[in-house]
């Protein structure tokens, strides 16, 4: 199977491997964490495999990310027959279909992204202050990656093995 089906299972699997990731080291960094605090983010950038955990968290949360931002959503939208168009007119045209639950949340994404991706920031509460954002982002990554996993297995043709 060529064309855009093969291309729109390639970025599902694609984007399923990456919220595995995601979850693992989601897991591995705050698991045993509730609020993510300046003294928490102090404890973990103590240790190097805390510092391994973090860069690795915001690694795999920015290319889940920009994957399902620049990459899926368009390529779904082209599938089910609409438009594809900015970034922020299909935000808002998925969350019209009720696949995105809050475009600007998803904007905000896309700013704590480059923040903890571009930026040295020297301020702990202020970084743990993102980290705790993007950790809940993560959550909305996986839930909307999975409304369309789930649409598309239901509505569209599998790609042939």
């Amino acid at each position: 199977m060529n064309g855009p089906a093969a291309r729109l299972w390639y970025l599902l699997e694609l984007v399923g491997r990456e919220e595995v990731h995601l979850l693992g080291v989601s897991s591995r960094l705050f698991g045993g964490c509730g609020q993510v605090t300046a003294a928490w983010l102090e404890g973990v950038l103590a240790a190097p495999e805390g510092i391994d955990r973090l860069e690795s968290f915001v690694g795999k949360f920015s290319r889940m990310q920009d994957t399902m931002m620049d990459k899926l959503l368009p390529t779904f939208l082209v599938a089910i027959g609409e438009r594809s168009s900015t970034a922020l007119d299909n935000l808002n045209l998925a969350h019209r279909l009720n696949f995105v639950t809050d475009p600007e949340a998803w904007l905000g994404m896309r700013m704590l992204r480059n923040r903890l991706v571009h930026e040295y920031v020297d301020d702990s509460a202020e970084l743990a202050a993102a980290l705790g954002k993007a950790r809940e982002l993560a959550g909305e990554l996986s839930k909307t990656f999975r409304a369309i996993r789930d649409y598309v297995a239901r509505n569209l043709p599998r790609r042939e093995e």
